[in-house]
């Protein structure tokens, strides 16, 4: 960690008693600032100041019985990340709720989903950033790490899933029937090795939707129109197994009509191919597409 100044300050009348600076700054001007900050949270039980930013800097508290120890460090590009998504998502929120007459404790419940997302969003924030990649590279909207239903009944995820759906007047809404109008994406902050490779392909077909076929309970299956790998690296032999996939002269495809057998669906989808693309990840650059 980059430390940019130490300072130590009487907790009760926020007077520096020690301090380390990089810089020609006066302790004095934040000491009692943070020790007023910190006065008043304790009176409104809020627990301790443990951090706080400016513009600049990130400012880390250690407070004791006497004394408040500060740390002062550049500010990461994570916390502006951090703040663009609290942004966004309060411009989302107020938009949703825009014409609301009456507000309940139920008013808000539909906006949990985009609260999720966003959540999901600073816990990973690879999966974010690819995130964005795909936003730009593919047409639909995208979910980061989607529950989804799996044939054996449980819940799993993809790390992105893409819903290319439309609904007017003359199309049903696909959801919930078939895949033809998704991508599932494979995220590794990592080396892609060959059994990875190898278990997203085997589990694209994993996933679907329950319902009731002649007093049965069937899994309806989603298979994807297109698979995406992002990783940082490939092994060669994890290449190697993906240029072994049928090609149909304008890529390489995964065969999904086993995935069908045996379940006579109404409305399958002519084909069932499952395009796959693969990309490498580059900081700072856009990914480069590997050739199959």
């Amino acid at each position: 960690m980059d430390i940019e100044g130490i300072v130590i300050f009487d907790a009760a009348a926020g007077v520096p008693l020690f301090s380390r600076m990089k810089t020609k700054t006066d302790p004095s001007l934040f000491s009692s600032f943070i020790a007023a900050i910190g006065h008043f949270s304790k009176e409104l039980q809020f627990g301790g100041l443990s951090s706080f930013t400016t513009e600049e800097k990130v400012i880390y508290l250690a407070p004791r019985d006497k004394i408040i120890t500060a740390l002062i460090a550049p500010k990461k590009k994570e916390y502006d990340q951090a703040y663009a998504l609290a942004n966004e998502l309060g411009r989302q929120f107020e938009e949703s709720t825009l014409g609301l007459e009456v507000v309940s404790s139920t008013a808000y419940s539909e906006f949990m989903d985009v609260a999720d997302q966003y959540l999901r969003k600073i816990r990973n924030p690879f999966i974010s950033r690819v995130s964005e990649f795909i936003l730009e590279e593919y047409d639909g909207k995208v979910s980061i790490q989607p529950s989804l239903m799996k044939r054996d009944g449980t819940q799993g995820k993809v790390d992105l899933l893409i819903d290319a759906g439309r609904k007017d007047s003359d199309q049903r809404d696909s959801w919930g029937q078939f895949g033809e109008n998704y991508s599932f994406v494979k995220v590794l902050d990592t080396r892609a090795g060959r059994v990875q490779v190898i278990d997203f392909i085997d589990s694209l077909g994993d996933f679907g939707v329950l319902s009731m076929k002649k007093d049965e309970l069937v899994l309806q299956p989603y298979f994807p129109a297109r698979a995406i790998i992002v990783a940082r690296e490939y092994d060669t032999a994890a290449i190697d197994f993906l240029k072994k996939l049928p090609d149909n002269g304008s890529g390489r495809y995964v065969d999904g009509a086993y995935i069908f057998v045996d379940l006579k669906l109404k409305g399958l989808p002519k084909e069932t191919r499952c395009v796959v693309d693969v990309w490498q990840w580059q900081e700072d650059l856009k990914p480069l597409r590997i050739e199959l």
